[in-house]
């Protein structure tokens, strides 16, 4: 679908995230062939289509430092797992779940999953692929993200433990294979690639001998340490995006900084899997850029209404707890308004794309979501930033677009078939857990191992 040529968001409350233009209670947002060519009062509507914004909010679409859309099928698989549970069970042995993926299941588990941060106001995710366990399944996860509409960034990544793979297929080879295709970053669409997953010499070389971005989960501080060494083979870059980033030290954080790294926290899934604390105000402690992700819905929701609380409230906890033990130097509470720059600005400048979206700025791609505040769980407003971070959740969603093309339109989605996805997602769940040899919803804990 081509983006309207023209297009006026009119009559608004208008939270750019962009400092220097500011926020207003009223004004238009302006859209030319996919850009946002102004932002500002009673701006000219000639041969635009006009989306009325009465009673809405407008503001950058969320973006999703990392997420892993692969696991759609898996919803709620893990809901009451432990770190250790879910690593066993997704990828030890012959009948872990990971491994039963088939190049089907790959394709309905990322545009179902793509589709899903579309419906809640997410525009762009970074995609932790997981599931490259030959060039077909690779494949079949870029057409199911390409068939969406999201905008992507794709961090291609090894599937990991006991399997295996073609003998043909190695990552991160194929990446060179994949440039062909989609083009290097400069030439790129709505799909951009990466490389991911680990902190691995080779990996980071490979990164910044071919210009790409690369985001690798750093879980402990032992793989803090491994940071540590790679500042002093020159191996880091502006260019990398550190995941979870749990329990580092000083030393750690202060290599991030100075190498130019940015951060993504999953607080949700952090939290619930028993990882250790989130590590959103180390990061800004350290003055490093942060940002929000998911992880994964096997074990923890996907909406950015939920991982704002979710930070916010974490935040607020630490502030309280420095001052309660006497901490020389308590940490400031965020506002709500930090923290949804954290979940918009925030999340582009994590995956490297800040040049291209983040903000309602004039020059970027039109990445927007609009919010309907005429509800009784958001309404009468006070506060924007407040009613979108405290109140508001998913059912607020009414208009998104990405590049300017209107993806959800008046709460629903554009030329998508719900039910048939999910359809879809309900026969992957099926062939999936027969193949594990897990059947049976009603489970009551994971501690299967």
């Amino acid at each position: 679908m081509e983006p309207e040529q023209h297009l006026l968001l009119r009559g608004g409350a208008v939270l750019t995230m962009d400092d220097e233009i500011g926020d207003f209670d009223n004004a238009d947002v302006l859209i030319t062939n996919g850009e946002i060519a102004a932002v500002g009062h009673d701006l000219d509507a000639k041969d635009a289509t006009i989306i009325d914004c009465g009673g809405k909010i407008v503001i950058p679409g969320f973006v999703n430092s990392h997420h892993h859309m692969f696991q759609t099928a898996l919803r709620s698989f893990w809901s009451d797992a432990l770190e250790i549970d879910y690593f066993l069970q997704s990828r030890t042995g012959d009948d872990a779940l990971f491994h039963q993926y088939t190049p089907e299941d790959v394709y309905w588990g990322e545009y179902g999953g793509a589709l899903e941060c579309l419906a809640a106001g997410t525009t762009t995710v970074v995609d932790t692929s997981q599931c490259s366990y030959t060039p077909e399944h690779t494949d079949a996860a870029l057409d199911g993200i390409r068939r969406s509409g999201i905008r992507c960034m794709f961090s291609y990544s090894p599937a990991f433990g006991d399997h295996d793979p073609h003998e043909s297929y190695a990552h991160p080879d194929d990446i060179h294979r994949l440039l062909k295709a989609y083009g290097t970053p400069d030439e790129a669409g709505l799909i951009r690639l990466a490389l991911g997953y680990h902190v691995d010499e080779d990996l980071f070389r490979l990164a910044k001998d071919i210009g790409l971005p690369i985001f690798a989960h750093v879980n402990d501080a032992s793989w803090g340490s491994v940071l540590e060494q790679f500042e002093e083979e020159e191996l880091l870059t502006p260019s990398a995006t550190y995941i979870h980033c749990l329990g580092l030290e000083d030393s750690a954080w202060q290599t991030i900084r100075r190498s130019g790294g940015r951060v993504s926290v999953s607080a949700s899934a952090e939290q619930s899997l028993g990882m250790g604390l989130p590590a959103l105000q180390a990061a800004i402690d350290h003055r490093v850029p942060v940002s929000l992700g998911t992880d994964a819905v096997s074990t923890a929701p996907a909406d950015f209404f939920s991982q704002m609380r979710a930070a916010y409230l974490l935040q607020r906890r630490a502030c309280m707890d420095a001052e309660r033990d006497g901490t020389s130097e308590s940490p400031a509470p965020l506002s709500t308004r930090d923290i949804l720059r954290i979940a918009t600005a925030g999340g582009a400048e994590a995956a490297h794309l800040d040049h291209v979206i983040g903000t309602l700025s004039p020059g970027k791609r039109a990445d927007v979501t609009i919010l309907n505040a005429r509800t009784l769980n958001a309404g009468p407003v006070n506060h924007a930033a407040g009613a979108i971070v405290q109140f508001m959740d998913t059912s607020n969603v009414d208009t998104v677009l990405v590049d300017g093309r209107i993806a959800k339109r008046d709460g629903r989605m554009i030329d998508v078939d719900v039910d048939d996805v999910l359809a879809h997602l309900d026969r992957s769940t099926t062939g999936l857990r027969e193949r594990a040899g897990r059947t049976g919803i009603l489970l009551t804990g994971c501690r299967q191992h």
